[in-house]
């Protein structure tokens, strides 16, 4: 029997897989694709400096609680700053972004639905760590 057939429990600090993605940023798997029956992804993520660009989720909806720290963020025309225990709501085909930009680390707790999306970090993980110090970055 898998864990997606049988349930799970994680107690705190635990994870199916952490992703370290540079930089002391680290994205913490809580839930996968694999283990909810595709519903739904769990990230416990804790992020040093920056995020990722204005992006737009296509199929996916997106929540992010901040559980430490603050973070700046934008959805839509509206932006501002986000705290420990606030929530930001992230419906997909609206322009968002969210970056620590504080000094201070920053631990947040994200799920999207449906899930999948943690293929997006693992490949982002892989190839930032593919890249060599000190060589420029060639997209051709």
């Amino acid at each position: 029997m898998t864990l997606r057939q049988r349930g799970y429990a994680l107690r705190a600090g635990e994870s199916l897989e952490d992703l370290d993605m540079g930089g002391g940023s680290v994205l913490s798997m809580r839930a996968t694709a694999e283990h909810s029956n595709g519903l739904l992804t769990v990230i416990e993520g804790v992020v040093l400096n920056g995020g990722p660009p204005v992006h737009v989720h296509q199929s996916e909806d997106e929540v992010v609680v901040v559980l430490e720290g603050a973070l700046t963020y934008r959805v839509g025309d509206e932006q501002g700053v986000r705290d420990a225990g606030d929530l930001l709501w992230f419906p997909r085909l609206v322009p968002h972004a969210v970056a620590n930009l504080s000094g201070t680390p920053c631990r947040f707790l994200t799920i999207v639905t449906p899930a999948g999306i943690e293929d997006f970090f693992r490949a982002q993980r892989d190839y930032l760590a593919s890249l060599t110090p000190g060589v420029p970055f060639d997209p051709a």
